[in-house]
């Protein structure tokens, strides 16, 4: 019978299948230990080398104490480590073709496979000094140059797997000089093109790149691509082999973007990986985008008729600037943002998303809905801080009430905000006051009442308000948010208010009631 190790070597696509029907896909649990495997040979084997090099410098004679044992533990650990990210790879990275991802797999094996030439060296060094033999000096000095140059491909292994992790360059680019730095910034002297956009490209970046952008470019975007697979732009995610597409235009049921934001969370492979995934209403923008025809437009710009805030922003930003409204650029006090820096670097900590919502942007995306535990009252000094800074606030399914959302102050950036699900009500959104960009806000299954629609008609920006499972959910109501024409409310009347799958969890006490029944029910 073949290896666990093996069987993910040769069957790659089928082993984690095969081994998870029969109880835990302990394969892929393998390949995710390689993370915390990887780390203990490299510092070893790199305290070894520094002992016998700084032995060298001091013109000491003889091996370090240390560096027989350490070289025997990095070696036969390298070799687990190895093997763990081999299998690793079989899983997270099957079918990907990266360069990095090559060079970081067969420099750590042939650097795994010089650890163990090097410690079996290091014994036949010891022996020959314990013999006194006339070789042994000689030995030793090419031991320690060789082991230098170990050293260096220990160092070369662990840089390409930190660009694995965090992207291309995450190092190399810090480490230039200031010109050539500013040489690679986007130029922002071009002039913005206005471009017509079709209604289902306005769809894309009003609807769709929001969702891509939370949930999806993280880990398949410009700095990571997992899996081989980018989705940033047009040109990767439609590449020349069509057979690759995630994504089929017009067929939603042969998407495997699709497929698998609907896979149940416990499933290996359900995307995202982590949290509790797609909102259904999320997922029924994804299928509307794909059954039209999955338009993605190359670029855009401000100025086009119909083109919201935030499209305008991701339109600009695409040209090298990012742009809020009328095509003025965001300027944020130096004090404010070095506040909302450590503020957001405080939220990561905490499990929050928090992320630039276009490159070079001071504006930033806040995702809390993953984080554990759920963000809570104590955490909204931090949202304080980052307030001036944020565009879109989710805090759905957090633990944050009334008293910690008045404590967050004005967010005078703030375009779309998730507040559903949650124990929030009036007071807390109307501690918010007018916010003068915000043009949707999710209240579904929160705890606002009718006194909340004066507020919401006096957002002047205001254009989508999600009530369903909520007192603002009646024909009256939804009639006087929708007089005018300006606000769309959506409840429980409409069809991309209800659910696919998985069905939006009810309120317990509301149910009891039968108060928030299922549409149709």
């Amino acid at each position: 019978m073949l290896p666990l190790a093996e069987i993910a070597f040769l069957a790659p696509s089928g082993a984690a299948p095969m081994l998870a029907e029969s109880g835990p896909d302990l394969s892929r649990a393998l390949g995710r230990l390689h993370p915390l495997m990887v780390h203990f040979p490299i510092a070893l084997a790199l305290v070894a080398i520094g002992a016998e090099w700084w032995r060298s410098l001091a013109r000491q004679q003889g091996l370090s104490a240390l560096t027989r044992p350490l070289l025997w533990i990095a070696a036969l650990s390298a070799v687990f480590a190895t093997t763990s990210g081999w299998v690793n790879a079989a899983h997270e990275h099957a079918g990907s073709d990266s360069a990095t991802l090559n060079l970081h797999r067969w420099i750590g094996t042939g650097t795994t496979v010089f650890l163990v030439l090097l410690a079996v060296w290091s014994s036949a060094v010891q022996a020959m000094i314990a013999r006194a033999s006339s070789e042994a000096v000689a030995q030793l000095g090419a031991f320690r140059w060789v082991a230098l140059m170990g050293g260096v491909a220990v160092g070369v292994t662990g840089h390409l797997g930190g660009e694995l992790v965090h992207g291309e360059g995450y190092l190399s680019k810090v480490l230039l000089p200031a010109a050539e730095k500013r040489e690679l910034e986007p130029k922002t002297e071009a002039p913005v093109q206005e471009i017509a956009l079709s209604p289902d490209e306005t769809f894309f970046l009003e609807k769709v790149r929001p969702i891509l952008e939370v949930h999806c470019f993280e880990c398949h975007g410009s700095r990571k691509q997992k899996g081989g697979l980018r989705m940033d732009t047009k040109a990767w995610l439609f590449g020349p082999d069509e057979s690759k597409w995630t994504v089929v235009p017009g067929i939603p049921e042969e998407s495997d973007l699709l497929q698998r934001v609907l896979l149940e969370r416990d499933d290996p492979d359900a995307m995202p990986p982590e949290g509790s995934g797609l909102t259904a209403d999320e997922i029924t923008v994804l299928r509307t985008w794909i059954e039209k025809g999955a338009a993605f437009p190359e670029r855009a710009a401000s100025g086009v008729p119909g083109l919201n805030v935030s499209a305008a922003s991701t339109a600009l930003a695409t040209l090298g600037t990012v742009a809020i409204a009328g095509g003025s650029t965001v300027e944020i006090p130096e004090d404010v943002r070095k506040r909302g820096m450590e503020a957001a670097r405080s939220l990561a900590a905490r499990g929050v998303l928090v992320q630039p919502i276009a490159q070079e942007s001071v504006l930033v995306d806040v995702n809390a809905s993953r984080a554990e535990p759920p963000l809570g009252d104590a955490d909204a000094p931090l949202l304080a801080d980052l307030a001036p800074m944020i565009a879109n606030l989710n805090l759905s399914q957090s633990a944050l009430t009334d008293a910690g959302l008045s404590r967050i102050g004005p967010m005078i950036h703030l375009e779309r905000l998730r507040l559903d699900q949650t124990a929030i009500g009036d007071e807390g959104v109307k501690a918010l006051g007018q916010l003068g960009r915000l043009e949707s806000v999710n209240l579904i299954a929160t705890k606002v009442s009718p006194s909340l629609v004066a507020w919401l008609r006096q957002q002047p920006a205001l254009r989508r308000v999600y009530v369903w499972q909520t007192a603002l959910d009646t024909p009256e109501l939804l009639r006087e948010m929708r007089d005018g024409g300006r606000i769309d409310p959506i409840g429980a009347d409409l069809p991309s208010a209800q659910p696919i799958t998985p069905p939006m969890p009810l309120d317990p006490a509301a149910d009891a009631s039968g108060a928030a029944a299922k549409p149709g029910s």
